[in-house]
Formats: structure tokens, C-alpha cells, sequence
């Protein structure tokens, strides 16, 4: 999530989900797939590694170097 000052943090798991539903990451990567046949997506990491490939702002970002307390952001005006 990135806030209106530009902060990027890290969203973490509140709860487990119920039965049979699953993380967001793993439905984005399911979508990813879908429209793209891509395979080869495994960890939450690589998700992110993919989107920052095509978000100028995150290219130097990987999910490590977010950590717990995030990161500021530059933001294009």
C-alpha cells in the first residue's frame, strides 16, 4: 500500500483465511497467469518483483528492503 504521503508499507496477515480462500498475492499471480500464460511465480517476493519491473517508482525496491516499517517514496508530481 503506498499512503498519500508516499509511504509504501507492507500489509500483514490479521487472520488466516477461512477454508479454501487464499492470500491476495496468490489470486494476482492466478490472474497474472491467466491473461499472460506466464508461469514460474511461486512467493509473494516474486509478485513484487514483477510489478515493480513495471512501476518506475518500485525498481529498486524488493519486498526485504520494504521490511516492517516500509519505505518513502519519491513520487512523480
Amino acid at each position: 500500500m503506498i499512503n498519500l504521503k508516499g509511504r509504501l508499507q507492507r500489509l500483514n496477515k490479521a487472520v488466516n483465511p477461512p477454508g479454501q480462500a487464499r492470500d491476495d498475492w496468490e489470486i494476482l499471480r492466478d490472474l497474472i497467469h491467466a491473461v499472460s500464460g506466464a508461469n514460474g511465480i511461486y512467493t509473494i517476493e516474486e509478485v513484487f518483483k514483477l510489478m515493480a519491473s513495471g512501476v518506475s517508482v518500485l525498481e529498486s525496491l524488493t519486498i526485504s528492503r520494504v521490511g516492517d516499517l516500509g519505505v518513502q517514496l519519491t513520487l512523480p508530481a
